[in-house]
Parts: C-alpha cells; sequence; structure tokens
C-alpha cells in the first residue's frame, strides 16, 4: 500500500507495520535533533517536528489503524528523551499530549479537508491552519502547562512557548506530508531541487548575518519558490529555510536579542512565522491558478478535439459573421476547403430565403434576449446546391460582456428533409390515389356495432352524409344471393383474425348493381379480443363489366382469325406456341393441340429460298435483339407434311400495360401467287416483250455496272450500237407482224453468235445494242462485221416472199478513261450512224475527236451552239398544270418543261438539245439558267400568284458539286418560299447516287424544298429501297400509263407502284393523261395526282403569270 494514498485506505497487516517503523524512526530522528538543539541554546526553545510526523502519519489511515503507529511514534519521543535527559515521568507525559495533540489534529483534518487532495486551494489550507496550526497546539499547550508546570517560567510564557513550537512546526512540516504523493517522485528532479535549496538557504543565511530586517529579505526567495515551483517543491524550502533558521539560532550562528520579556520565544518565532504564512499562502494561490489553468487547457484541448473531430459540423464565428475555425465536417458538408471558408461570412452562403430568419434570431442572442438558437436553415454549397442543415448557435462573451464569438453547430438534414418531402409526397399521393381511385374508408367496431365510413363510403352506397351506418344496414343492401357468403366470411375472420379480400353486389337506393371489392383485417384489444374491423372499398363495376366485354371480344376475335386467309401464331415470353389459327395449321402441318407449348423454331421451319439455308428464329430476332429479317430473304415456309409456300412474314411483340414483354404475334402471308407474278412484271420491266431481249432501262443498268468493271479490273469492254438496214421496207410492205416476226427471228440469229455472259438488248424500233465483255476494239469489229454478214445474208420468208435486210454497226471501247454511260452511248450512236451513212452494212468503230457526219450535222449542235441557246435566251419555259384525277380543276402545282426556239433550218426539239448538252457535259449549265428564271427573275410573280412550281433537275446537275452549292445560295437568297419549290429528280439518284447525291437531296427537304422522284418503276430494285428513303411525290414511269385502261399488266404495276408510295407516306403522279379512260383508270387506283392535256393543256409561264395578274 502506498502511504502516499490520496484516500484513506485498509492497509494489510504488514504494510501498516512497515510504514509505522518508518515514520517512527523518522519520529525519533526529528525529536532527537529538537531536543539535542534544546541543549544546545538555553535562552531558545527550539521548534517541535515530531508532532507534525505523527500527524502526517495519522491522516494517511483510517482511526482504526491508528494504535500502532501512535504506539510506535510515543516509543520513539520517549527514546530520545531518555537517551539524551535519562529516566523521567515528565517526557512521557509531554509524549502523551504530544499525541493527543496529533489524534485530534488528524481527526479534524480527515474532517475538513479532502482525502483526493487535502491542500488544494488557499482555503483548504486556512482550514489547516485554523485546526492544526492555531486550534489544536493552543490546546495541548493549556492541557500541557496544566498538567506538567514548567519550573522558572509563568504560566503562559511556558503556554506559548509550547504553542509556538509546536504551531510552528506543524505549519512547516505538516503541509510537506499533505501534499507528498509518490508519483511525484517522477517529476520532481532532485538534484535541480537541492541547487535552488542551497542557493536559497545560503541566501537567507545572508542576509539574516548582514542585513537588518532580515525577515523580509527572507521571504522574497521564499516568494518566488512560491510562485515558480510546485507545493512540495516550496514546502519542502520553507521547512528547510525554517530548519535552517532554527538550528542557526540554537547552535549561536545567530544573535537575537528579546525586546519584550514578556513575549520571550515568541518574538523570536513570529518572523518565521511571518516568512511561512505569506509562501504557503502564495504557493496555494499559485496551485490554483495552474490547477485552473491546466484545467482551462484541458478544457480547450478537449473543446477544440470536439470542434474538430466532432461527428456535425461545428465552427467559430464572429459576431461580423466571419468564420474564425471550422471542423472537417462542416467542410465536408459545405464542400468548402477551410482556406476558403476563413475568407466568406456566413450570409454569404446562407441560402436567402433563410437569412433574414437567422439574422433575426442573432440580433436577439447579441442583445442578451434568448441564449441560444436552433433553427433549420440551408447552406449553399460550393457546386451551389442547396443543403439543409439545423444550427444550434450560443454566444461567448469577454468578463465585460462583450462578445467574443458564436459556437454553432452544423448538422446535416438533408437526407431527413428529403425523406420528410418524399413522406408528404407520398401520403399527398395516397390520399390523392384514394380520391381519384375511389377507395372508401370503413371501420367496424366490433362491440358497439358500429360503423364508421368516410364520405367516399357513403358516394359508394348511395347514402346521405347524415344517415347513420349499421352493420344491419349495410347487410340489407347486399343482393340475397351473395350475404351468407359475405356473413360466412365475417365469422371467419371474427374467429381467426387474417386480412381477407373479397367481391360483393349491392343494390342502391336508385336500384343500381355495383359491384364492390372490399378488403381489410381484423384488430384485437390488449386481451387478443375483437375490437375492429378496419379496410377499404372500391367500386368495381366497370372493371367487372370490362372482364366481361374482353372476354366476349377474346371469343370475337378468335373467331375472327379463324375467318382470314393469314395464318396466325402466338407465342410466350419463351417463345414457345401458345394459339394458331386454322390458316396457321393448314400452312405448317401442325396441328393447335400438338404445337401447343412446343417451341416456335420446332414448328416454322422458315428457309431463305425453296433450297436455301435455315433463317434465324423471327420471333428471337423480335424479342432479344429487336431486329427483323432482311427484306431481301425471299422467304419460304416448310410444312410438315414437305409442302412449300412463299411467304411474308411478321413478328409484333406482346406487351404488357407496363411495357413488359409477354409473347409475340406472328403473321404468315402466303405470297406464293403474288411472288409468281413479282418476278413476271420484274421480267417485264426488264425484257422487251417482242423479242425477250434485254430492254433499254436494263441495258443502261448493264453499262454502268460494265463501267465500274472496268475502274476496278485491268479489262477492256466494247459497246456496239446496231442499227437495221431496209427494215422499214419489210415493215411497210409486209406489214407490222411481218416487222415483228423478222426482229424476233434477227435476236435469236445475233443471240446464237454471242458469248453467254455478253449482253444484248432491243433498244427500240430496229436498234439494239451489244455489250461485249472482256473484248478490245479490234476484236469486237471482228465479230460485228461475222454478225453483219450474217444478217445480210439471212433469208426472210413472209407469205411465201423472200426478204432480205442488212445491218450497220458502230463500236466504241469501255476502259478505265471511258467517262459517264451517256457519253458511251452517244460515242456508239455517233459510230453506228457514221458506218450507216457509209455505205450500209458497214462497222465503224468510235474514234476521239471524230465529227458526225455531213447528213447528221443538222440533228446534232456544236458546243458552241449548246452554249449560244443557252445565253441567248433561246429557252423557253412553259408550264403544264397537276392535279388530283377526281378534280382536274384543283390545280396543286405545275410542272415546268423546257422548249428551244433556236434560229436553224429545222425545228429543234428540246430531246435533241438536252442530247447535245449532255454530250458537252453542259446540263448542269441549263439547270443554272432554269434556276436563275425561276429563283430570281419570277420569284417575286410567283410568290404574288401564290403557285407551286416544280422544276426539273438532271442527274448530272445533282452529282455537279459546283452545282449544289450553287443552287443551295439561290435557295438562300430567293422570294421565293421554299415550300412552294417542288424539285424533280431522276429514279437513278435514288438507286445509283445514294452517296453521292442522296445527302444533298435530303439537304434541299430541310431546307423546305419537295422530291418528286421522275420515272419511278423502271427498275424493281426501287421497291427495296422505299423503305429507307423519305420522298414526297413519286412520279411513276409513263409506260405504264399510256395503256394501263386496257393492259391488266400495267394496271398490275401501276397498284403495286401506288401502294409502296403510300407505305411511306409518298403521293403518287402519273401521267401524260390523254384519254378519260386511263384518267377515271388511275382515280379508282387509288393515284394522288396526274397531269397531262386531259387536266389542261400545256402554256407559257408568261401567259401563267399574265393570267394570275388580271
Amino acid at each position: 500500500m502506498d502511504i502516499s494514498a490520496a484516500n484513506h485506505p485498509t492497509p494489510s497487516g504488514n504494510s501498516l507495520l512497515m510504514h509505522s517503523l518508518l515514520m517512527s524512526v523518522m519520529i525519533f530522528l526529528l525529536a532527537y535533533l529538537c531536543l539535542t538543539l534544546s541543549t544546545e541554546s538555553s535562552s531558545f526553545t527550539p521548534l517541535w517536528f515530531p508532532t507534525a510526523a505523527i500527524i502526517i502519519l495519522l491522516y494517511r489511515y483510517r482511526p482504526q489503524y491508528w494504535l500502532l503507529p501512535l504506539l510506535l511514534s510515543g516509543v520513539s519521543i520517549c527514546t530520545a528523551n531518555i537517551i539524551l535527559f535519562g529516566l523521567s515521568w515528565i517526557p512521557f507525559k509531554l509524549t502523551l499530549m504530544n499525541l493527543l495533540e496529533a489524534v485530534v489534529s488528524a481527526l479534524l483534518l480527515q474532517h475538513v479537508l479532502q482525502p483526493t487532495d487535502p491542500l488544494d486551494s488557499l482555503a483548504s489550507w486556512l482550514k489547516f491552519v485554523t485546526c492544526a496550526v492555531i486550534f489544536t497546539p493552543m490546546f495541548s499547550a493549556l492541557l500541557a502547562v496544566s498538567w506538567v508546570p514548567q519550573l522558572g517560567q509563568s504560566f503562559w510564557q511556558a503556554a506559548s512557548t509550547w504553542f509556538i513550537s509546536e504551531a510552528i512546526g506543524v505549519l512547516a512540516l505538516t503541509p510537506i506530508g499533505l501534499v507528498y504523493r509518490r508519483s511525484m517522485l517522477k517529476e520532481l528532479n532532485l538534484a535541480k531541487l537541492l541547487l535552488i535549496l542551497i542557493a536559497i538557504l545560503f541566501f537567507s543565511y545572508l542576509v539574516l548575518v548582514n542585513l537588518p530586517y532580515p525577515f523580509a529579505f527572507v521571504t522574497l526567495p521564499l516568494l518566488w519558490a512560491a510562485i515558480s515551483l510546485s507545493r512540495l517543491k516550496t514546502f519542502i524550502i520553507c521547512f528547510a529555510t525554517t530548519l535552517m533558521i532554527t538550528v542557526a539560532i540554537s547552535l549561536g550562528l545567530l544573535h537575537f536579542s528579546a525586546h519584550r520579556p514578556f513575549l520571550g520565544d515568541v518574538e523570536i518565532y513570529l518572523p518565521l512565522i511571518l516568512i511561512l504564512i505569506p509562501a504557503h499562502s502564495m504557493s496555494m494561490v499559485m496551485h490554483a491558478f495552474r490547477v485552473e489553468k491546466k484545467r482551462i487547457i484541458e478544457s480547450e484541448t478537449r473543446f477544440r478535439n470536439a470542434l474538430e473531430y466532432s461527428a456535425i459540423g461545428m465552427a467559430l464565428v464572429s459576431p461580423e459573421g466571419k468564420w474564425l475555425q471550422v471542423n472537417q465536417a462542416l467542410c465536408k458538408l459545405l464542400h468548402y476547403p477551410p482556406e476558403t471558408l476563413w475568407h466568406l461570412t456566413f450570409q454569404e452562403i446562407t441560402h436567402p430565403d433563410d437569412l433574414n430568419a437567422d439574422l433575426t434570431q442573432l440580433q436577439e442572442l447579441l442583445a442578451g434576449n434568448i441564449s441560444s438558437y436552433t433553427m433549420e436553415k440551408r447552406f449553399i454549397r460550393s457546386d451551389g446546391e442547396s443543403v439543409w442543415t439545423l444550427l444550434a448557435v450560443s454566444l461567448v462573451r469577454d468578463p465585460h460582456g462583450q462578445p467574443l464569438y458564436f459556437i454553432s453547430q452544423v448538422e446535416d438534414i438533408n437526407e431527413l428533409k428529403l425523406a420528410e418531402a418524399e413522406n408528404r409526397l407520398l401520403i399527398e399521393r395516397i390520399t390523392l390515389a384514394n380520391r381519384a381511385g375511389g377507395i372508401g374508408v370503413w371501420e367496424w367496431m366490433v362491440n358497439e356495432q358500429q360503423l364508421i365510413w368516410d364520405k367516399r363510403m357513403f358516394e359508394l352506397y348511395d347514402f346521405p352524409l347524415d344517415q347513420i351506418p349499421t352493420p344491419q344496414l349495410w347487410r340489407s343492401l347486399l343482393l340475397p344471393e351473395d350475404l351468407p357468403r359475405i356473413n360466412q366470411l365475417i365469422a371467419q375472420v371474427m374467429e381467426h383474425p387474417q386480412l381477407f379480400v373479397t367481391e360483393f353486389r349491392i343494390l342502391t337506393r336508385q336500384g343500381k348493381l355495383r359491384y364492390i371489392r372490399g378488403q381489410g383485417n381484423l384488430l384485437l384489444d390488449e386481451h387478443g379480443k375483437p375490437q375492429r374491423l378496419l379496410g377499404t372499398n372500391i367500386d368495381v363495376t366497370e372493371v367487372i363489366t370490362l372482364t366481361k366485354s374482353l372476354h366476349e371480344e377474346k371469343e370475337r376475335l378468335h373467331i375472327t382469325l379463324d375467318a382470314i386467309g393469314e395464318g396466325v401464331i402466338s407465342t410466350d415470353s419463351e417463345m414457345c406456341i401458345t394459339f394458331m389459327n386454322p390458316v396457321a395449321e393448314q400452312m405448317s402441318g401442325w396441328s393447335l393441340e400438338l404445337a401447343q407449348g412446343m417451341p416456335i423454331d420446332s414448328v416454322i421451319r422458315i428457309t431463305n429460298g425453296r433450297n436455301g439455308p435455315i433463317v434465324e428464329n423471327p420471333v428471337q430476332l423480335c424479342l432479344q435483339e429487336e431486329t427483323t429479317l432482311p427484306p431481301d430473304y425471299a422467304l419460304v415456309l416448310h410444312s410438315r407434311d414437305s409442302r412449300r409456300f412463299d411467304i411474308q412474314i411478321s413478328v409484333s411483340p406482346l406487351k404488357t400495360v407496363e411495357g413488359a414483354v409477354m409473347g409475340a404475334v406472328i403473321v404468315l402471308l402466303d405470297v406464293s401467287a403474288s411472288r409468281e407474278l413479282m418476278k413476271k412484271l420484274s421480267y417485264s420491266a426488264s425484257h422487251d416483250a417482242l423479242t425477250n431481249l434485254q430492254n433499254r432501262t436494263s441495258f443502261e443498268k448493264q453499262l454502268q455496272d460494265a463501267i465500274a468493271s472496268v475502274a476496278d479490273n485491268d479489262q477492256q469492254h466494247s459497246l456496239v450500237f446496231l442499227d437495221l438496214d431496209r427494215f422499214k421496207a419489210v415493215n411497210d410492205t409486209a406489214g407490222h407482224a411481218a416487222g415483228d416476226a423478222l426482229l424476233k427471228e434477227i435476236s435469236q440469229l445475233m443471240q446464237r453468235q454471242l458469248r453467254n455472259h455478253d449482253s444484248l438488248a432491243r433498244l427500240g424500233g430496229d436498234e439494239f445494242g451489244l455489250i461485249l465483255f472482256d473484248c478490245p476494239q479490234e476484236q469486237a469489229k471482228t465479230r460485228m462485221q461475222q454478225i453483219v454478214s450474217l444478217i445480210g445474208e439471212y433469208p426472210f420468208y413472209w407469205e411465201s416472199k423472200l426478204y432480205h435486210v442488212g445491218a450497220s454497226a458502230g463500236i466504241t471501247s469501255i476502259n478505265a478513261s471511258s467517262g459517264k454511260s451517256t457519253e458511251l452511248l452517244a460515242q456508239a450512236d455517233l459510230a453506228c450512224y457514221t458506218a450507216k451513212h457509209r455505205g450500209r452494212g458497214q462497222v465503224y468503230t468510235y474514234e476521239a475527236r471524230q465529227e458526225p457526219p455531213i447528213e447528221r450535222q443538222h440533228e446534232l449542235l456544236t458546243r458552241q451552239q449548246v452554249v449560244n441557246i443557252i445565253n441567248q435566251q433561246q429557252l423557253q419555259l412553259y408550264v403544264k398544270a397537276v392535279s388530283p384525277p377526281n378534280a382536274p380543276q384543283a390545280i396543286c402545282f405545275y410542272q415546268l418543261i423546257l422548249r428551244v426556239t433556236a434560229d436553224t433550218e429545222r425545228p429543234l426539239t428540246f430531246k435533241n438539245f438536252s442530247a447535245a448538252a449532255q454530250l458537252y457535259g453542259l446540263l448542269p449549265e441549263v439547270d443554272r439558267w432554269v434556276v436563275e428564271q425561276i429563283l430570281d427573275q419570277h420569284a417575286l410573280s410567283l410568290t404574288r400568284l401564290g403557285v407551286s412550281i416544280a422544276l426539273p433537275l438532271t442527274t448530272d446537275s445533282l452529282l455537279d458539286r459546283d452545282f449544289q452549292h450553287y443552287l443551295r445560295q439561290k435557295l438562300a437568297a430567293t422570294l421565293l418560299p421554299h415550300q412552294a419549290l417542288l424539285l424533280i429528280i431522276d429514279e437513278a439518284i435514288i438507286l445509283d447516287h445514294t452517296e453521292n447525291a442522296g445527302e444533298f437531296s435530303h439537304q434541299l427537304q430541310q431546307m423546305g424544298c419537295r422530291l418528286i422522284v421522275n420515272g419511278f418503276g423502271r427498275s424493281l430494285n426501287a421497291f427495296d429501297l422505299l423503305n429507307n428513303q423519305r420522298l414526297d411525290y413519286i412520279r411513276i414511269d409513263e409506260r405504264f400509263i399510256t395503256n394501263v385502261h386496257n393492259n391488266q399488266m400495267d394496271e398490275l404495276m401501276v397498284s403495286l407502284l401506288n401502294n409502296a408510295a403510300h407505305r411511306i407516306d409518298a403521293k403518287t403522279l402519273a401521267g401524260p393523261v390523254e384519254l378519260p379512260a386511263t384518267l377515271n383508270t388511275l382515280a379508282t387506283l387509288g393515284i394522288d395526282l396526274v397531269d397531262g392535256d386531259i387536266i389542261a393543256p400545256a402554256k407559257s409561264l408568261a401567259e401563267l403569270l399574265d393570267d394570275g395578274t388580271r
């Protein structure tokens, strides 16, 4: 056990004995010292320290453990007396007085001082002085003098001597024992303390020996020690100084004469008291100051730690609003670094809507009307977002009451506010949902047989609001058929509480039948007894009615699906069959009973072509990949019994109301007949009906492919124009039938002389075109001379008459340097014309710089002549009206046509002019002239007239980048509204030049212009491209229009083209229409617009503008 412990412990026997023995040795030494000093001085009684040591020992233990320490202490004092003075009763009496004084002092000190730190303040030191330094020594002095009278001294003189020696001894030594703790030894620097002690003692001795009023100077180092050192060190220095003075006086080293004999030794000890009391008092004051300072530092440290590491935001804010100190939590909350916040005020980052309330509370706090305030407010974070916080603010003032700083606690309640808003919104939604959904809320108090209804319940049951609902009244409204079931349900719920849902019917006061869905639950009281039923009612009359209607509709749908001509199959989300109509059963060869539940790809087998590969599962493509089979697939369905059907397939997902996929519907359309018809139409569209050779359109397409092939491969082809000689004589003499027969036989003759991969086409009349692939020009010339010779030698018999015809051929080379197809056609035509006019039966090859023969110069223009026609205004603008076939007078727009009024010997057709312009690459210049006339010269007049005009643009112009730029500029500057401008482009732009001109045409549409695709239907490839185009009008190829009223094939083709156009939201235009029968047929087929003389004859643009101004 530590004798220095701060409390009064319960010691063990060994520790108590050990501590008592050690203290008894110390007491013996102190007694021996004090008694020795008393023998050295005859005029001075030394201080008495043993009593102080005994007080220290007893204070550390509880009274029940004092017997042994007292006994040993008494023995120690008596032993010292016996050793110095011999055996006598007086020392025993005086020892008893010392022990009694120590006991009384220890008891008083244990009562008035706290055990943890007895001398913790000046007040506790004063209590110590009162009890142990004044009261107890005075009590013991009076008792000792009374019990053991002193010879040669008066009563008061002896009492004062006893008192002063005891009092100063206790004052000097006992505080050391009271404040001492063993833990202090770790902090006690003995060497430093010894040096300080020697210095102070040396200084004090010199002062006492050499200076007047020495005790005043001795006080100075003691006060310094009290201020600078701890209590223990100060008390040790004071004790040592007191002991040094006592020893010096006793040994005669210091001499003090008593001027007041009645005081005796008291006068000598008074200076000691005067130097001890200030030093002790100052030490107590300084100790209290240090403790308070330490407490303040610890408190401030705790506060700063709490401020810095608090989980909520904390800050010190100046009265002006500047942030003085902020913790990490606040910086994290506001998304500001501390350095940024120190340069801001809280007003700058407070939400404007919360600033006034905050400043108002702040002024109340500064005025002293409130001690703190709490409010919810929003701060603006560094990212501009607002964050909700709970702000708690208190004010710290200085001792004069002036504001120092605010302590602000900022707690993040943003999520709480969001949750409150969500809860509030949820409650509003529930309330609105109940109101919108027509849900009535009811409560049935079981014991009271009372019903509580909300407003909606009264509406459901058609009761006035002042009606008091009861269970009996409610049961009276139920249909008799439903009442037993409902009563049984209520009884079950009462016996076994559970959530219930049911439906029943009521008959309102107005006689209306309503279906009610009710649900609820039974609530029990604290004893487990039924207390009340709580639930809702909703009118489901519409739902029940709708369900019945849906069932009826489903039945009708099944009947309809059984009757339609397409095969219909439905699957679930796992692509297993759930339904097949009879047509699907007949086409697949599977019955619904066998196919139901089977995967779709096990029942429906589809290939690309009759002998092609199996295509991907169309349902899987639709549901999982959201794609469809390629449109160019020729789909064939293979039935279970090995039959085959050409089909078109359509797959659509089945979705729930929420949009979730729950299956798919497959529609199979048998297109075997129509596909066969399309093959015939395709053949008819690309072949000549008389000779079964390729027609001009197909031939020009193959010529373009040939030009492309020589650009990619190092090959050389030959293009041949062949014209029959004397064919007109046969046709006029023997008739058209003979001419047709001759053309067939000549075609077969030429076909036999060609290789399989060569191309032969009838271009019109008695003109033929050939493409000899991979055949140089010289080789081609040799082969064509053979063919021309065979034609000239061929005998043609008709009606027993023999006829002979001849042929002339022109050849041009197709190589990597060849130009456009139009240029090659013009070259071959020119070479053929040259051969024909050089004596017939000739084969001529085209040569660069070749001039047309004299005989043809009246047909072909030179480049300069074409330029002159353009520049000298020899082109005239005419227009023809376009109207609906059912209302010819309702003109929609006018189509622009060009005519040539050149000053030549013979009339010049625009066709010949256009061919020459194309040959010289001047078509863009022609189109520039037309654009300038419409968009510049006549734009204002056309705008005033309010008509729309359609401009024809050639393919050559649309492929010319310079012309594209020119047209965009003109459109940007024109006064004519773009919506009034239609641009006629050739079908080739859509089919063959999508990359080069397709984007430009799309830009024109975006500017507001509308597009008319001319000559649609020349190639059936156009059908495949329609789905990817956005077109305004499609002008059907006029070769299908001329005989549409009496040719079923043309009628079917026009119908197909019209339907295809309408699928992409494009209108159709047909013409020229010359006959009423043609007009009626087009109207019947649903054609949108027509042109031709039957609508209105063509007239000049000037005439149109003049008519509009009259």
